[in-house]
């Protein structure tokens, strides 16, 4: 079983308020195989193309110093992300801010080495056994953290129409989804909010709903959020810069809005394949070559994947974290 089964049921039986994540159903199955064949048809018409010399070449004359600035760039993207979760979770506990840091980067190291959703998970059981923050708290709190990252991912995505004048259509339709999904969300969760009776089953829930009737919160989250997506962007720049690149700045945008659609569903440890194929996409109708589309796929992800690993491997408090909640889990 995945990572994040073995800990819904290790969460169950710890007595939390929260039902396990179900084992994968045939039709769960069955979708993750669609769209695994499905990328798997795409990668073929990618890579067939390829000159594999060209993309080697490429890659090696990609500029290390900027490549090293991407990577910073991508640590501070998770500080940001980590401080939003620490401000949306005030109203259920207060998380020092190196540890809520250290939560962000364990949970995106788990999410590169396992598929799914597996790092919420963790983050999940972190905040039981150190805090005793019931589960169905920070499920609701994460809840909220996706509608703030997706409102912020909006803002920042908003001036693509002005950027280009020859829009594809499916990007007008993605930012609209994108922020009547965010708004519908958050009203939602502002009705529930707004209950001031609710079950016993579900009040920790509720709690954990409550960051949703104090607007300041939530101004404060959607800031550090923002600047995530805005040093997420500019990673996209200056990766494109490593690799001699040149496109226009609407370029950019389009492709931080196409690989987080390609990463939608977690096929992949990573989104290996999925990430790469979101930014090929989007830079070869902008006549960069080939060669150069799938380089800078692979550089950004990397970018994105191996600063979060290396960190986190270096904190040894991470592997033996990990390798203890591996035996209680077995156990």
């Amino acid at each position: 079983m995945s990572l994040a089964t073995n800990l819904g049921m290790k969460l169950l039986v710890s007595g939390t308020d929260f039902p396990p994540r179900p084992p994968a159903t045939r039709l769960r199955r069955i979708v993750r195989t669609l769209v695994f064949l499905a990328l798997g048809v795409c990668a073929f018409f990618m890579i067939r193309r390829i000159d594999g010399r060209a993309l080697a070449r490429a890659v090696a004359q990609a500029q290390p110093a900027l490549l090293a600035v991407a990577a910073l760039l991508s640590v501070a993207q998770l500080a940001c992300r980590s401080l939003a979760f620490r401000t949306l979770m005030l109203p259920v506990i207060r998380i020092p801010r190196f540890r809520s840091f250290r939560y962000a980067l364990t949970g995106a190291a788990t999410s590169s080495l396992a598929p799914g959703r597996a790092g919420d998970f963790l983050r999940m059981y972190l905040l039981k056994r150190d805090g005793n923050v019931p589960v169905s708290s920070t499920v609701a709190v994460l809840v909220v953290d996706k509608i703030v990252d997706m409102a912020a991912m909006f803002l920042v995505l908003a001036p693509t129409p002005w950027l280009l004048s020859e829009l594809p259509s499916w990007v007008g339709r993605s930012l609209l989804a994108l922020a009547g999904l965010a708004y519908g969300l958050l009203l939602f969760a502002g009705l529930i909010a707004a209950r001031t009776r609710t079950p016993r089953w579900f009040a920790a829930f509720h709690a954990g709903l409550t960051v949703v009737r104090r607007p300041s919160l939530l101004a404060w989250a959607l800031l550090p959020a923002t600047a995530s997506w805005l040093l997420d962007l500019t990673c996209i720049f200056v990766t494109m810069r490593a690799l001699g690149i040149t496109a226009p700045a609407a370029s950019g945008l389009l492709v931080l809005l196409a690989v987080n659609l390609a990463i939608t569903v977690p096929v992949m440890p990573a989104n290996v394949g999925t990430f790469e194929l979101g930014a090929f996409v989007v830079l070869r109708p902008f006549g960069v070559p080939t060669e150069s589309c799938l380089a800078f796929g692979l550089l950004y992800h990397m970018a994105q994947v191996l600063p979060v690993l290396g960190l986190a491997l270096l904190d040894s408090r991470f592997i033996s974290r990990y390798q203890s909640i591996e035996k209680e889990i077995r156990s």
